[in-house]
């Protein structure tokens, strides 16, 4: 980020830098937005099986409408707030009328739109491009994830899906929303939309049952763990998911087989989504140059035992920190999660995380990684 930009203090009360106006030839996104002025509309969204231009609705409608296309296919139409089941049901008539089969419409009342489209030229395209081009540096964790959770996908195509990404959401940016520290900008919008980006992807691949099945499930353990301190039996997930265990058998097999997606939580630093929400600076480690080699193995186990023996001297009869290196050991050797790592010892999440960092805080204050260079 601009080292000049204003220094503020952040809603987690962090030092940070304000996040700058995006401008196009010398024009302030707040000109280029105040031509497509912030409205409170009603969004009637539904799905077709053949394509279909909801623009073709909005000269039989008795009210004022718009229509824009999202990437995700399915067709939209904004009326004045209020109106939008009135609406529904005036284009289910007309989608009847011109045989075309609407499946599941839907209202959403009281929502911001701005008519983006009628924005003159390509001060709009620019603008987005300018927004990409800002966020696609500082959510390496964000991209990470994703390149994680889909095997088709690399690092480089998700500029392109930035952009559409971001095209979606620039229609509910409203600019009257005030924050801790002043209006809400374009750039700080779309910074914290992004945050969900992984996760609207995978509902759009996988499927919304899917996903939130997985995220249900990962939240009931969770609960267990916080309050009786260990896994939860199938009878008591089931319980907890409100259905059988038959049911839960399902969806749990469903999840582990056709998702393959990997949540990995990094359990030295407290996952790659912290209070910040994944939003980050990237890494000037070259991964590449400084992948890990026999020789360097070697030396990190030593240190880890070391650290492990010298956490026990002097604090119990066993002579070692086992907590310490059973957590390390499977962090680093086993590839867990903290989450799993909590599970596999039957202990909490934050136990395992500190059981973790003891050892780490261990191995840099003896030097022996510096020594062994």
């Amino acid at each position: 980020m601009d080292s000049s930009a204003e220094q503020i203090i952040t809603a987690n009360n962090r030092l940070g830098r304000k996040v700058p106006n995006m401008t196009v030839d010398g024009i302030d996104e707040s000109d280029i937005l105040a031509m497509a002025p912030p409205l409170v509309c009603d969004r009637v969204h539904w799905s077709t099986f053949e394509e279909f231009d909801a623009k073709r609705v909005l000269p039989d409608l008795p009210m004022q409408a718009y229509s824009r296309e999202w990437s995700d296919g399915q067709h939209r139409i904004w009326v004045p707030e209020g109106r939008g089941y009135e609406a529904r049901e005036l284009i289910k008539e007309w989608c009847v009328a011109n045989e075309i089969e609407a499946l599941n419409m839907r209202v959403e009342p009281g929502v911001p739109f701005r008519d983006v489209d009628s924005i003159p030229g390509d001060l709009m395209q620019r603008l987005l491009l300018e927004i990409v081009d800002w966020l696609h540096p500082r959510i390496h964790a964000v991209r990470r994830r994703i390149v994680i959770d889909f095997d088709l996908l690399q690092d480089e195509d998700l500029r392109p899906m930035m952009y559409l990404f971001v095209s979606d959401h620039i229609d509910r940016f409203d600019a009257d929303r005030i924050g801790k520290n002043g209006t809400l900008n374009l750039a700080s919008f779309m910074l914290g939309k992004i945050r969900k980006w992984p996760q609207d992807a995978a509902r759009a691949v996988y499927g919304r049952n899917l996903v939130d099945d997985q995220m249900h499930l990962s939240q009931a353990i969770d609960e267990s763990m916080a309050t009786v301190f260990r896994r939860p039996t199938e009878a008591e997930l089931a319980s907890r998911m409100k259905t059988s265990v038959a049911d839960l058998r399902k969806r749990e097999q469903s999840v582990a087989e056709f998702t393959g997606m990997r949540f990995h939580d990094v359990i030295v630093t407290g996952g790659g989504f912290d209070e910040e929400g994944g939003v980050d600076a990237p890494s000037d480690t070259d991964v590449e140059a400084d992948a890990t080699s026999f020789a360097v193995d070697a030396t990190l186990t030593r240190a880890i035992l070391d650290a492990a023996r010298a956490r026990g001297s002097g604090r119990s009869s066993q002579g070692s920190d086992p907590l310490g290196l059973a957590a390390v050991y499977l962090s680093f050797w086993g590839e867990m999660s903290r989450q799993e790592v909590a599970t596999a010892l039957n202990i909490l999440p934050k136990t395992a995380g500190s059981a973790s960092q003891r050892i780490i805080n261990e191995i840099s204050s003896s030097g022996s990684l510096q020594a062994e260079r």
